[in-house]
């Protein structure tokens, strides 16, 4: 606690409406208008220090909301994945389904020469 020897008193002139919000502030909490004046001068640089860790927190904020729709993202691409799995055929059905779509000629040209499934697209 700081003696009354360390202390000098200082006069500030303000408007009226101001000193009636001090003095009723101070009455508030419980304390005289010269040790809420005070206090509010202690304090001054702290809101420095809550609005830069505010500020921290934000960027905080943004960054883990990026991070959520990048996971969203994948997730969604999850979660398609088995329907497409079960929509792309497997080799035996797309030789089977070729098998079946072509004319009797083109099927005995492949039984010599094999089922061409990889060099076509499908349809």
């Amino acid at each position: 606690m700081v003696s009354q020897g360390d202390k000098q008193q200082v006069a500030v002139r303000v408007p009226l409406r101001q000193k009636a919000e001090l003095e009723r502030e101070a009455a508030e909490r419980g304390t005289s208008r010269s040790e809420y004046i005070r206090t509010i001068l202690t304090d001054r640089h702290r809101v420095d220090e809550l609005e830069e860790r505010l500020s921290i927190r934000e960027d905080r904020i943004d960054e883990l909301e990026t991070q959520l729709a990048e996971r969203s993202q994948i997730q969604e691409q999850i979660e398609d994945l088995p329907d497409k799995i079960r929509g792309e055929m497997t080799y035996q059905e797309r030789r089977q389904r070729m098998l079946d779509q072509a004319p009797l000629a083109q099927r005995l040209r492949w039984k010599v020469a094999g089922v061409p499934v990889d060099e076509t697209n499908e349809r």
